[in-house]
C-alpha cells in the first residue's frame, strides 16, 4: 500500500488567530412524547446561545468575539504593538467547530504546536462558540489538569469557562516555564522522514497482510486493502486500512519527551477527525505508528492510558470509535490488569478461563506461560501502534454474529482461537 500519510491542513473557515501580549495575573425506558404547547415558546438550552449568535452572521459573530476577548482581558488594539519576545497568550477563535472530537483535535494540535515552537507563549486560549456539548470542554480541561497529563505534556494548568459565565465557552491552557522548551525540538526533516515512512509503512503493511490477515487473528480484516470484510449483509462495505506515521525522533531530553507525547495525542485526534470525515469505502480503520516508542513499552502505554483514553471518554468519542494499543514489547502482565481495560489485550487469566469452557479446552491443554506468550503475541506489532476502529462497524459485526444463531462464534471464542493458533513455537 503506497498511500501517503495525509497532510492535515487547517480548515478554511471564518477563523483568525490573535497573538496578543498582555500583562495579567440496556433497554430504553419509557419516555413521554414531546408536547408543543400553543402560545408557549419551546425550551432552548442556554448553551446554544453562542452558536445562535454565530449563525446570525459576521457582524453578530464579531460582537461575540469582542465580548470574549474583553472577558479574557485581551485587548484587540495591542495586536500590532507586541514584541515577539514578550508574547504571553495566543488566542484562537473557532466558530464552526461543533463536535467534541474536533475540539479535542484542535486543542491537542495546538499543544503539539506549542512544543515545537522556538518562542512559545505561556498561555493558549481556545474558544468554541458552536460546540454542541459545552460540558465536554470542562471534562477535557479536567483531563489536562491531571498530574499525569501535566507531567507528560508540560502543562501547568488548564481551566475552562462556559456560557453564560463567559460569552462563549473557552479553555485556557498554561504551560510550564522551561527555558529549553522549543530549543531542541526538531522533528525529522522531510527527506529523511519520507524514507523512514516508506520502511515503517512497509513493516506495518506486512504485519497486517502476513500476520493479522494470514492467520485470521481479526476475522474481519484480510489485508490493508480489505478490512470490514464479510459484513455486507449488515450494510458494512469493505474498506482499506489507513496508516499514518509519527515523525518525532527518539531522545532522552525531557522536553523532547513532551514533544513526543504531544505528537501522539495530536496525531490520534487528527486521525479520528480524518476517519470520521472519510467514507467507510475509503477507510474502514486506521493504524497510527510511532516508531520512536518501539523500545519503550511503558512510556507508550502511559500516554495511551493517561492522555488518549481519558480524552476519548471526556469527549464521549466512545460513541464513534474503538481503540486498541499495540507494541513490539506488548506484555499484559506489565500492564497489571485483571479485568477488561479499554485499549488493552484481555488478561491472560481471563483467556485461560474462556479456554476452559471452550471446545478447544476439551482438546488442547496449554501451559500458562505458553498461553500468556501467545496472548501477548496478538498485540505485538513491528512498531508502537494505535488502532482506531469505527464504533458503528463494531456494532454491526456484533449484529452479524448474533444473526448467525447457533452457527455463529461462541462468546469470547476469538481470544481462545488466537492463542491456540499462536501457541506454536514458530511464533
Amino acid at each position: 500500500m503506497n498511500e501517503a500519510t495525509p497532510n492535515y491542513p487547517r480548515r478554511k473557515m471564518n477563523v483568525f488567530l490573535l497573538s496578543v501580549a498582555f500583562i495579567t495575573n440496556a433497554v430504553d425506558g419509557f419516555q413521554f412524547p414531546k408536547i408543543q404547547f400553543i402560545g408557549i415558546p419551546s425550551f432552548q438550552s442556554d448553551e446554544e446561545e453562542p452558536r445562535i449568535r454565530v449563525e446570525k452572521g459576521p457582524e453578530e459573530e464579531k460582537l461575540l468575539l469582542g465580548s470574549v476577548l474583553n472577558h479574557c482581558q485581551i485587548d484587540k488594539n495591542d495586536r500590532a504593538n507586541y514584541q515577539p519576545s514578550c508574547i504571553e497568550t495566543f488566542f484562537y477563535w473557532e466558530p464552526v467547530i461543533e463536535e467534541s472530537y474536533s475540539v479535542a483535535c484542535k486543542i491537542f494540535d495546538e499543544i503539539f504546536s506549542y512544543q515545537k515552537s522556538n518562542r512559545p507563549p505561556r498561555n493558549i486560549i481556545l474558544s468554541f462558540p458552536s460546540m454542541s456539548r459545552q460540558t465536554d470542554l470542562v471534562k477535557l480541561a479536567n483531563v489536562l489538569q491531571s498530574e499525569e497529563c501535566k507531567l507528560l505534556l508540560g502543562i501547568e494548568d488548564a481551566v475552562s469557562e462556559l456560557y453564560p459565565s463567559s460569552p462563549a465557552p473557552y479553555i485556557n491552557i498554561t504551560f510550564t516555564a522551561e527555558s529549553d522548551v522549543g530549543q531542541s525540538m526538531v522533528v525529522k526533516e522531510s527527506e529523511k522522514a519520507s524514507s523512514d515512512d516508506a520502511r515503517i509503512r512497509t513493516n506495518t503493511e506486512d504485519w497486517v497482510n502476513n500476520f493479522l490477515g494470514r492467520h485470521r487473528l481479526c476475522p474481519y480484516t484480510s489485508s490493508v486493502t480489505r478490512a470490514a470484510v464479510g459484513l455486507k449483509s449488515v450494510g458494512v462495505p469493505v474498506g482499506g486500512v489507513h496508516i499514518a506515521v509519527g515523525h518525532t525522533e527518539d531522545c532522552d531530553n525531557p522536553s523532547k519527551k513532551k514533544l513526543k507525547a504531544a505528537e501522539v495525542a495530536s496525531l490520534f485526534w487528527s486521525e479520528v477527525s480524518f476517519l470520521m470525515n472519510s467514507t467507510q469505502e475509503e477507510w474502514a480503520t486506521s493504524l497510527l505508528v510511532f516508531p520512536s516508542y518501539d523500545l519503550d513499552f511503558e512510556a507508550f502505554i502511559e500516554i495511551c492510558d493517561k492522555i488518549i483514553e481519558p480524552s476519548v471518554v471526556a469527549t464521549k468519542s466512545t460513541d464513534y470509535i474503538g481503540r486498541a494499543w499495540f507494541h513490539p514489547l506488548y506484555n499484559a502482565e506489565a500492564v497489571g490488569h485483571s479485568t477488561v481495560v479499554a485499549g488493552h489485550a484481555i488478561p491472560h487469566k481471563m483467556v485461560e478461563k474462556f479456554m476452559a469452557f471452550s471446545d478447544y479446552g476439551k482438546q488442547i491443554i496449554l501451559d500458562c506461560d505458553i498461553l500468556a506468550r501467545a496472548n501477548n503475541r496478538v498485540r505485538q506489532t513491528p512498531h508502537a501502534t494505535i488502532n482506531i476502529l469505527r464504533r458503528s462497524q463494531l456494532a454491526k459485526a456484533g449484529d452479524y454474529e448474533k444473526s448467525l444463531g447457533q452457527k455463529g462464534p461462541k462468546p469470547n471464542s476469538i481470544y481462545v482461537r488466537n492463542v491456540v493458533r499462536l501457541s506454536d513455537s514458530s511464533f
